[in-house]
């Protein structure tokens, strides 16, 4: 893996202050650093957003009803290595509810209906390398991810890069986020980019995805199969 401030040579890094909150939950004077990944595609890395993420972390944990979700993977049903949740209305968390209007303050014309959790409970939890692709229009995507907890490894290759099994983690740029740490891909970075959070080594403590996913429904209409989609071998 690669710490991307060691990939200027592929990203053009730009500094721009970040639009604050008078709530008291987000830190007025985040910075957020824009990465130029090419061919319209961005990601954005705002570091301690969140300065209460671990607080915030653990009322998730609790107040949260986690589910182990299937996927039907050549011939089998496997369990996904992650937990996943939902909080909807009222039940929303506070802390939450002033990321998201962060987010659609600063990239305008963005709304969400609401976002999804992801818990990792350990080392052994991931995601494999893809793309949003149940959005089905990809070619302008807002995609923003908050991380609550521990710090795990966030890695993003070009599409078309080189697929070397195990060894694809070692040249792919590492964002790193660490609690409270928000990044956004946008632009046609859906299109263009995959992304993971892979297993580590170390033991880890938990962590906690909060996601938002927007698209403009532009351009040509994605076909190819959803994450969920069954895979079966090839006749």
């Amino acid at each position: 893996m690669t710490d991307v401030t060691d990939v200027t040579d592929v990203t053009d890094v730009e500094r721009r202050p970040g639009d604050g909150d008078p709530t008291g939950w987000l830190d007025l004077a985040a910075v957020v650093e824009r990465i130029d990944l090419g061919a319209g595609s961005w990601v954005d890395v705002v570091r301690g957003l969140l300065p209460d993420a671990d607080a915030v972390h653990d009322d998730l944990l609790e107040r949260v009803t986690w589910q182990q979700g299937r996927v039907f993977r050549y011939e089998r049903w496997i369990d996904e290595p992650r937990l996943s949740g939902t909080e909807r209305g009222d039940r929303r968390h506070p802390a939450l509810v002033e990321v998201q209007h962060w987010i659609s303050r600063r990239y305008r014309g963005v709304h969400f209906d609401g976002y999804a959790l992801a818990r990792y409970r350990h080392q052994a939890d991931s995601v494999a390398f893809h793309r949003d692709r149940e959005m089905r229009w990809l070619q302008d995507t807002v995609i923003a991810v908050l991380t609550l907890g521990a710090r795990r490894p966030f890695l993003i290759r070009p599409l078309d890069g080189p697929r070397r099994g195990a060894d694809e983690l070692a040249d792919a740029p590492d964002l790193a986020p660490a609690s409270g740490d928000l990044l956004v891909m946008g632009g046609r970075c859906q299109a263009t980019h995959l992304h993971a959070v892979p297993k580590t080594r170390q033991p880890v403590r938990s962590r906690i995805s909060v996601q938002w996913r927007w698209t403009s429904r532009r351009g040509e209409r994605d076909r190819n199969p959803s994450y969920r989609a069954p895979r079966r071998y090839r006749p």
